[in-house]
Parts: structure tokens; C-alpha cells; sequence
């Protein structure tokens, strides 16, 4: 059960921008159009301008570039615009995660990392992912950013505990503080309206469970894999979690060189993001 003052903290956490949460119920809804969903951006001129940039990217460019928001809806669509607006949140975002051992862009990149494997995977697996996998891949570790602002706790005790008791790191969090980051940044994700399969996604990233849940946690799961494996927000809990790394692979079907390939792909789309962050600074 998660403790009263992070439930609390949860309620006063910034708020999302209203671009996002308006962008939110609009994943909800089949029948939204893109003039309604460019209408949106339009109104949020930093978002726009973001859009019109993230269009033109090396991750998501196609063959002409995009002057027009109507049109950076089409390539990008909802899930993505919506991915691109949280994002940008989060990278703003003044927390340092020291409980897990990362800086601020540690956590942030580790979050864009897993996003960019879900669009660099798809080309790669045989099923069909929901459009929604982008942001529940960025959101996975969001309780992160609200464990360590209520919950008070080194992480060499944490560490201490994992070796002592041969557990893993979520269960060391249960341990000393009652709930993990998955719970909590389910909760997180439910007060900010998204939708239920994100909510879930987030809850169960570090739960196996034999035949899985679906391709959406699948693809969530590899993907946090993946941004570890490519050396980005290990932290303190590194690869101290359940993983069934060949069952999400085989039911994704993705082969290993596929995955591989997604990973070098996120690698360097996630080596223009730093490049961008560096030159910002």
C-alpha cells in the first residue's frame, strides 16, 4: 500500500501542461481528428515548435521536411506529440534521483532511451504494438522522481539490503518503504487522466509473470532492458530485476539481431538527444 505522504505528494506534484493533459484524453479517443489534435499544439507555442522540430529530427524525418503543425500531427500522430510534450516536461523537471544513484539527466534519458527502443523495435517485431507504448515506455520509472522526494532513504542502505537479502531492488523498496516506484508511478500516471493500458504498463514493468500481459508491458519491459544494456540511467538498481528477456523477445518476435539492431538504433537517436541537451546548456 502506498504510504499517505507519498499519495499526498502525488496530488501536489507539478502539474503536467495543460497541451499534455488535454493531448491525454485525446489518446482516449478514437474519433479525434488531426485538426482538432493540431488545433491543440497550435494554441502551445513552445510545444509547437517542439513538434515542428521533433518532425524534422533524425529519429522521425521522412523524405520532406514539415513546415506545417497539421502536418507533423500526421507523421508523428497522438501518442508521439504526446510523448514529445511529456518529455519536454520531464527534462525540465529540477530533481535530481539520488535514491537510485542518477542526476537529473540521468533520469531523463534513461526515460527518453526506453521511448526511442519502442519506435526503434517496431520495425523489428511481428505484432503490432498500441500507440500508447511510447509514452508508457517514457513514464515507466516516473515514481521514481516521487519516492525520492517523500521517501527518505540512502541508497547504500538500499544497496546494503539488496546484497544482504539477495532480493531485488524494487523488493528492497518494499522492504523500507512500503510500496516500489512501479505502484507509485501508477498512481502518477492515473492522476494525470491517462489512459488504463499506460497505467497498467507502468504498474507491472517488474512483474514476470508466465505467459506475459500483453504485447504492450512486453515491449515496455525490452525497452527499459534495452536502455539499460545500452549504458543509459543504470543507476543503483542496474539490472537487479525480474526480467524474462527471451519470452517478451519471443512474443514480440523480435529475433536477437533485431533487438540488437533496435538497440543500436536508440543508441544513436539518444546520442542526438544528449547533443541537443549539451548544446542547450
Amino acid at each position: 500500500m502506498i504510504p499517505k505522504q507519498i499519495l499526498d505528494g502525488i496530488q501536489h506534484l507539478d502539474p503536467l501542461p495543460i497541451t499534455a493533459r488535454k493531448l491525454a484524453v485525446m489518446l482516449n479517443n478514437e474519433d479525434t481528428s488531426v485538426q482538432e489534435i493540431a488545433k491543440v499544439v497550435e494554441y502551445d507555442a513552445a510545444v509547437a515548435a517542439n513538434v515542428l522540430h521533433m518532425a524534422n529530427s533524425v529519429a522521425y524525418a521522412g523524405r520532406y521536411p514539415i513546415e506545417r503543425i497539421r502536418d507533423a500531427v500526421v507523421r508523428l500522430g497522438t501518442a508521439n506529440i504526446l510523448t514529445i510534450v511529456v518529455g519536454q516536461y520531464l527534462k525540465v523537471f529540477p530533481v535530481a534521483v539520488p535514491l537510485y544513484d542518477l542526476t537529473e539527466d540521468d533520469f531523463y534519458l534513461h526515460s527518453a532511451a526506453a521511448s526511442l527502443m519502442i519506435k526503434a523495435m517496431i520495425p523489428e517485431i511481428r505484432c503490432t504494438l498500441p500507440p500508447s507504448a511510447s509514452i508508457a515506455a517514457l513514464l515507466h520509472d516516473i515514481g521514481k522522481l516521487i519516492m525520492v522526494r517523500y521517501m527518505k532513504v540512502d541508497v547504500s542502505v538500499m544497496s546494503a539490503l539488496c546484497r544482504e537479502k539477495q532480493i531485488e531492488f524494487v523488493q528492497a523498496e518494499q522492504e523500507l518503504l512500503g510500496c516500489d516506484h512501479a505502484e507509485v508511478g501508477a498512481a502518477v500516471a492515473k492522476n494525470w487522466g491517462f489512459p488504463e493500458e499506460i497505467i497498467l504498463a507502468i504498474e507491472q514493468h517488474h512483474q514476470v509473470v508466465p505467459g506475459g500481459r500483453g504485447p504492450l508491458l512486453d515491449a515496455v519491459m525490452l525497452a527499459n532492458y534495452a536502455a539499460k544494456s545500452i549504458g543509459i540511467g543504470l543507476g543503483a538498481e542496474g539490472f537487479n530485476m525480474s526480467m524474462d528477456f527471451t519470452g517478451s523477445r519471443e512474443r514480440l518476435g523480435i529475433s536477437i539481431e533485431g533487438f540488437e539492431r533496435a538497440c543500436a538504433q536508440a543508441a544513436l537517436w539518444i546520442g542526438e538527444q544528449k547533443k541537443d541537451m549539451k548544446s542547450a546548456k
